[in-house]
């Protein structure tokens, strides 16, 4: 093995454990958060072939106050009301007979608003494995582009560290799992058409169908998985890649002269009708996809909860706050030096700028359109952390600058690990907003987070 497959290797391996450990504590606490139950409401209700998709029957679920929980069709798409369909009847799962974890299934009466202790087995395995694929993905993403370890594996770290990813994966929630699995389906295609493989474009079609069936906002990435085969970079910088990474003589032959279209064909094709099947049947009960359109507020939705209260007073200032008070390397996304290096590789076709540039756009839809709760950002985050490496390499003018950018980034290390500790291993079973850990640093900080 080469050395710096080897200390990828290591990297990944120490960020796969971190990410399983973590992760724990979903198992040991119940879940009875309001969208959480709705996802185990649907998994009941729903048949397997997704007929009667819908809570509006559902009495504990219509004292929610939005319209969509009355329509004939949920919004968000049926992939993770499945996986918890599928853990109901697999009863037998092993995690359920470790001491602690099938505690919140026992007090779960019939009429409770607890999420039974199998199906959040199930969510468990299912969103670790999605976690840990995502850190493989980027591993496979860094040696695509030629990213030397020490550069790469800050991709690896932050994915594992990220505290708006870890808050949606300790929960049955579905906005860090269709940001993780974009991230996995786009560089599986971008690895596909450079190096013209049909199994890798399957590959893409699975990861990006799964996308597009867990949250109804992954439409946004459309124009991004059309783009790709057009950017597709120039062929000398391709076959430079690929002698980085030989494969055998006849296998390499057939992989150059594949069309690059049969490889968009498939991912494609896969997309705009698997992908979007959920769509369609929103679209024919609601004649429309304007989210508005399907999802209104009821009178009184300030005073149903404190933290719908909270949501209401949100404004993007404040959500960006609460961004940068997690996430203080982000400003490399707009640094001069960078900025001019992203225009460069921008025309000169390289897939980092590519995936700079998709983050940038998703963040700007989910700001434009969808902002708050911060949460919500869990499904752009994954793809900033693939962005790191290609930030974080480009030098500055100055030396003070590489110094200060060094700075940032531990402190970027320190916010997202304790927002993440104080967030997502040691939070209330009912928390379904993210605090940043500098609140509690400051106290005019948290002095302002309460009054606001």
């Amino acid at each position: 093995m080469k050395p710096d497959a080897r200390a990828y290797l290591i990297a990944f391996l120490w960020c796969a454990g971190i990410t399983l450990l973590v992760h724990c504590p979903m198992l040991f606490k119940p879940h009875s958060e309001g969208d959480e139950f709705v996802y185990y409401v649907l998994s009941q209700r729903m048949g397997w072939d997704l007929s009667n998709y819908t809570t509006k029957d559902d009495p504990r679920v219509n004292e929610l106050p939005y319209s969509i929980y009355r329509g004939p069709v949920f919004h968000h798409p049926p992939l993770l009301p499945l996986v918890l369909k599928a853990g109901s009847q697999f009863t037998m799962n092993p995690l359920l007979s470790l001491p602690g974890v099938a505690t919140p299934r026992s007090k779960a009466a019939p009429q409770s608003l607890i999420v039974p202790g199998a199906c959040v087995a199930a969510a468990f395995v299912f969103e670790v494995f999605v976690c840990v694929a995502a850190l493989w993905y980027m591993w496979r993403f860094a040696a695509l582009v030629g990213f030397e370890p020490q550069w790469g594996v800050a991709a690896l770290v932050g994915l594992a560290a990220c505290p708006l990813v870890l808050f949606s994966t300790v929960r049955i929630h579905h906005d860090g799992l269709m940001g993780l699995m974009l991230v996995c389906g786009l560089v599986a295609f971008a690895e596909a058409l450079d190096r013209g493989r049909v199994i890798g474009a399957v590959e893409a079609a699975v990861w990006l169908v799964a996308a597009f069936n867990v949250r109804f906002n992954a439409i946004a990435a459309l124009p991004i998985i059309v783009m790709m085969p057009f950017y597709r970079r120039p062929i000398g910088e391709r076959q430079s890649t690929e002698r980085s990474h030989p494969a055998p003589a006849k296998t390499h032959s057939a992989r150059l002269t594949r069309p690059r279209w049969t490889i968009a064909s498939i991912v494609f094709g896969a997309v705009l009708t698997a992908g979007l099947q959920h769509y369609f049947r929103l679209f024919a009960a609601y004649g429309t996809l304007w989210p508005t359109a399907m999802i209104q507020p009821l009178p009184g939705v300030t005073k149903f909860s404190p933290l719908l209260a909270l949501v209401e007073r949100m404004n993007r200032s404040w959500v960006l706050w609460e961004l940068a008070a997690m996430f203080p390397l982000a400003i490399l996304f707009v640094a001069p030096w960078n900025l001019r290096q992203f225009a460069e590789d921008l025309r000169c076709r390289r897939w980092p700028a590519f995936f700079v540039g998709a983050f940038g756009f998703l963040f700007a839809v989910q700001l434009i359109f969808a902002y708050k709760p911060v949460r919500y950002f869990a499904a752009e985050t994954p793809l900033m952390h693939l962005c790191w490496p290609y930030l974080l390499k480009i030098k500055p003018p100055q030396q003070w600058l590489a110094w200060s950018t060094w700075g940032v980034a531990g402190l970027t290390l320190l916010l997202m690990v304790t927002t993440g500790f104080l967030n997502a291993t040691l939070h209330d079973p009912d928390q379904a907003a993210v605090v940043p850990s500098l609140v509690f640093y400051w106290p005019p900080f948290a002095e302002g987070y309460r009054a606001h």
